[in-house]
């Protein structure tokens, strides 16, 4: 835990903040605070979000936030998960507004709600408007419900909200590649491809995640990106995809991508 703490020490001070100043605004003590940025004590969700509260949007302190301080989730616990499903069968969003959850808890919080109607039907309208933090919670949850329906409903939002597609792609590289979230965050908003054998290897391993259809369609278009690494492996990868994609919006995806022609063009 402790590199979470150094991380909010680190947007601390970007923003000029003296760790008094921080204590004063949020409502902590400055030896608590203190403790958390040293790693001595646990950071928690609430404290993400007081620290974003007071030091906003500005420079690359919500990408910090969001990332290697998303990483440590809502909560990455059964409970956690179970408390969002409930929070979503009651049509409320809170805690889905909160931080960038992870790709465990959202899988279990999609096995929750998979034969919840309303609950789905909330998940797709959170996806579309709200914060960007509500909409990339809620695209990745129902990328994991497992239908080809709602698959197509996930892929639709990461094709057309930018700020969605960006969060989603940086927790795949992050997850995925084992990149550090600012770096993979880079990535993400560059447009760039990968250029190592094993990271390419690995993205082709992702195309076929039964679990999560946001990751399969990021797989595509970073392979897409990455085609020119190595060529041959690609093609086999993308081919092999076709046989097994169950949603048109994927299939459509690597589609472009065999034919050279990018994903978030057609």
């Amino acid at each position: 835990m402790a590199e979470l703490g150094l991380t909010l020490r680190q947007a601390r001070e970007d923003a000029g903040m003296s760790l008094s100043g921080m204590a004063k605004r949020t409502g902590y003590s400055r030896s608590y605070l203190g403790n958390v940025e040293t790693g001595e004590r646990q950071v928690t969700p609430e404290l993400i979000r007081a620290y974003e509260q007071v030091l906003g949007d500005t420079l690359k302190r919500r990408q910090l936030l969001l990332g290697s301080l998303g990483v440590l989730t809502v909560g990455t616990s059964d409970d956690a998960a179970v408390g969002i499903a409930h929070e979503i069968s009651n049509t409320r969003s809170r805690l889905l507004t909160q931080v960038q959850t992870s790709h465990g808890t959202d899988r279990t919080i999609a096995s929750l709600v998979a034969r919840d109607t309303p609950s789905i039907a909330s998940l797709t309208k959170w996806s579309r408007a709200g914060s960007d933090v509500l909409r990339v919670n809620a695209t990745g949850i129902l990328a994991k419900i497992g239908s080809p329906i709602v698959d197509n409903e996930a892929v639709t939002v990461l094709r057309a909200d930018g700020d969605v597609r960006t969060l989603y792609l940086t927790a795949v590289l992050a997850r995925v590649l084992g990149l550090p979230w600012d770096q993979a965050y880079n990535v993400a908003l560059s447009g760039a491809g990968v250029h190592d054998s094993e990271m390419l290897r690995m993205l082709t391993e992702e195309l076929s995640n039964p679990y999560d259809s946001g990751a399969r369609w990021c797989s595509a278009v970073m392979l897409y990106r990455s085609r020119d690494e190595d060529p041959a492996a690609v093609t086999t990868a993308l081919l092999g995809a076709l046989k097994t994609e169950p949603a048109r919006e994927n299939l459509r995806a690597i589609g472009c991508a065999l034919a050279g022609v990018d994903p978030l063009t057609v």
